[in-house]
C-alpha cells in the first residue's frame, strides 16, 4: 500500500522534538504511582507463574489457554525486584515503546502531523495508561500489534517499489513473522490480527497486481507464524479452557449493539467513568471526530474519502473487532481486556478526522473538547482506587494474628494473591465459592472452628457470604471485626467463652 499524500508535512528536526516530548509525557503518566495500589488477582497470578521454572510454564500451557512470553519475560524480569513497581515497569516501558511505534506506522501510512496526533492519542488514553500500569500481557500484545502491522505494510510497498526496497524485503517478512508470532504468545486474540493482515494482502493482489511472487511468500510467511504461534496456542481447545470459555458465555453473552458503543467510550475514555452525559459527550466527540477521518470537504461539498492509508488503518481496527463480534455470537469472547490490542488503529483514525477538518478554528476547538473529556479520566486513575487491597488485608491479619488462629478463604483461589503479600503463620483452608449448602459448608469448617478459638474469615471474588452466617451459628460465637478494603472483606470470629479475643 502506498504512502498517502503528504501535504503542510512537518520538518524532522521538530517532528523528533515533538515526539520526544509526547514519549515523555506518556512516560510520566506511565509511571507516575506505578506502584500505588497493591496487585489484585490476576496480576498475582502473573507473578506466581513466572516463578516458576520455564519448563513448568510451558508444560501448564499444554494445559490451559497459556500464551508463555509475557511470563517468559516477566520470569526474568523479576531478577530485579518483586514489589509493585518494579513488576509493572515491565508493561510501563512496552507501553512507553508502544507511542514511538504507533508514530512510526502512522507516518508511514500518512504523514508526520498524522503521527504526531496518532502519538499523543495514544499517549493520554486513559485506556492504553491503564494496561500500561498493570501486571499482565494486554499491553504486550498490543504493542507486538503495531510492529506486526508496520512490518506488514512496508513489506507490501516493496513490491510496488523496485530496486533497494526490494532487498529489504526479506528482512520485513522476518519481521513480519516474528512480531506476529510474538504477538500470538503473548494473547491469543492476537489471532484476530491475522484477517486483517490477509485482507491487505489481498488488497495488494487485486489492485496492485504485484509478481506471483508475492502470493507464495505470503503462504510461506502464514506458516512460519502459525509453526511459532503452537506453543501460545496448545491448550486453547483442553478440558480446562472449554471450563473458561463456558465461563465468559456465563458471564459475558452475545455482544449486542450496544456493546459497540461501550466499547468506543472505553477506548476514548478507559473505564473509570460511568457518567452517562459523559458517555454521550464521549460518544459524540470521539465517535464523530472518527468518523469525520473518512470525510473531506472539497470545492465546499462533503465527500466520502477512503485512501490506501487509511483503508489499511480501517481495516487494522474493524476487521478485528468485527471477527471477534460475530465470533462472540456463538462463543462469547467480548471482553475489553481481549479487546484492547485493537486501540492503536483507533488513535490513527482520531488523528485523521481531527486533521480532515477544512479550517484550523474547528481543528483547535475538537481538540480542546477530546482533551477536557480526556482529563477527568486521567485524574481518575490516579484518584480512585480500583484495585483489591490484598496489601492492606494481609497487613491486618499478620498485624493482629495469635497462634493457634485459622484463616478461612472465600473464594478458595484468593490464597494466591493474599500469600503475595502475607508474613505471618496461620493456617488456612480454602471454601470454594459453589458452595452454597449451609449443612456442608459446617462440615467442611467444624473441625476447624472446634480447634481454634479464633477464626479468621477472608472473602474475596464472590458474594456468597454463608459462611458469616455458619459460623455466627456456632456455640458461643462472637464476630469481633469486620474490615472492608477495595473487594476484600476480612473478618475474626471469637468461638471461646474464657478467651476475649482481640479487635
Amino acid at each position: 500500500m502506498a504512502a498517502s499524500a503528504r501535504v503542510g508535512e512537518i520538518p524532522v528536526s521538530s517532528a523528533r522534538r515533538v515526539l520526544l516530548a509526547i514519549i515523555i509525557l506518556g512516560a510520566a503518566l506511565r509511571l507516575f504511582q506505578l506502584g500505588a495500589e497493591s496487585f489484585w488477582f490476576d496480576e498475582a497470578y502473573s507473578v506466581w507463574v513466572a516463578r516458576h521454572s520455564l519448563v513448568w510454564q510451558f508444560s501448564l500451557s499444554m494445559q490451559r489457554i497459556f500464551p508463555l512470553l509475557y511470563y517468559v519475560l516477566l520470569h526474568f524480569w523479576l531478577r530485579l525486584g518483586s514489589s509493585e513497581l518494579v513488576v509493572r515497569a515491565l508493561s510501563a516501558l512496552v507501553g512507553i515503546g508502544s507511542i514511538a511505534a504507533l508514530y512510526a506506522l502512522a507516518r508511514d501510512l500518512f504523514d508526520r502531523r498524522t503521527a504526531l496526533l496518532s502519538a499523543f492519542f495514544l499517549a493520554v488514553s486513559p485506556l492504553h495508561l491503564w494496561f500500561s500500569q498493570e501486571a499482565r500481557m494486554y499491553i504486550l500484545a498490543a504493542g507486538l500489534g503495531i510492529c506486526s502491522a508496520h512490518c506488514l505494510l512496508l513489506a507490501l510497498r516493496t513490491y510496488a517499489q523496485p530496486g533497494s526496497e526490494q532487498r529489504r524485503r526479506p528482512w520485513l517478512w522476518l519481521g513480519y513473522i516474528v512480531s506476529t508470532a510474538l504477538a500470538v504468545n503473548a494473547h491469543y486474540f492476537a489471532l484476530f490480527l491475522i484477517p486483517f493482515h490477509n485482507l491487505s494482502v489481498l488488497y495488494v493482489l487485486l489492485r496492485k497486481r504485484p509478481d506471483r511472487s508475492l502470493l507464495w511468500q505470503w503462504f510461506l510467511c502464514q506458516a512460519a507464524v502459525g509453526l511459532l504461534s503452537l506453543a501460545g496456542l496448545a491448550g486453547v481447545f483442553s478440558d480446562e479452557s472449554r471450563y473458561w470459555w463456558s465461563l465468559l458465555d456465563a458471564l459475558h453473552g452475545a455482544p449486542r449493539l450496544g456493546d459497540l458503543l461501550r466499547l468506543l467510550f472505553h477506548f476514548s475514555l478507559g473505564t473509570t467513568v460511568e457518567s452517562s452525559l459523559l458517555l454521550k459527550a464521549a460518544l459524540l466527540a470521539f465517535g464523530g471526530c472518527a468518523a469525520w477521518s473518512v470525510l473531506q470537504v472539497r470545492n465546499g461539498r462533503l465527500r466520502l474519502h477512503i485512501d490506501e492509508g487509511l483503508l489499511f488503518t480501517l481495516l487494522y481496527l474493524l476487521v478485528p473487532l468485527g471477527t471477534v463480534f460475530v465470533y462472540s455470537q456463538v462463543r462469547s469472547s467480548w471482553v475489553l481486556r481481549y479487546l484492547f490490542p485493537f486501540l492503536p488503529p483507533y488513535c490513527i483514525l482520531l488523528a485523521r478526522g481531527l486533521l480532515n477538518l477544512p479550517a484550523r478554528l474547528p481543528r483547535i476547538v475538537l481538540a480542546l473538547v477530546l482533551l477536557l473529556l480526556t482529563l477527568w479520566p486521567l485524574v481518575n486513575t490516579y484518584r480512585i482506587q480500583q484495585k483489591e487491597d490484598w496489601r492492606s488485608a494481609a497487613a491486618l491479619i499478620s498485624l493482629q494474628e495469635q497462634p493457634g488462629d485459622v484463616l478461612l478463604t472465600v473464594d478458595e483461589d484468593i490464597w494466591l494473591p493474599f500469600e503475595h503479600y502475607y508474613t505471618g503463620s496461620l493456617y488456612y483452608q480454602g471454601i470454594s465459592r459453589d458452595i452454597t449448602d449451609p449443612d456442608l459448608l459446617r462440615a467442611r469448617v467444624g473441625q476447624a472452628a472446634l480447634a481454634n478459638h479464633r477464626v479468621w474469615l477472608l472473602l474475596s471474588h464472590t458474594n456468597n457470604v454463608l459462611l458469616k452466617d455458619v459460623l455466627r451459628q456456632f456455640p458461643n460465637s462472637r464476630m469481633v471485626l469486620e474490615q472492608h478494603f477495595l473487594n476484600v472483606e476480612v473478618d475474626l470470629f471469637n468461638l471461646s467463652t474464657t478467651n476475649g479475643g482481640g479487635s
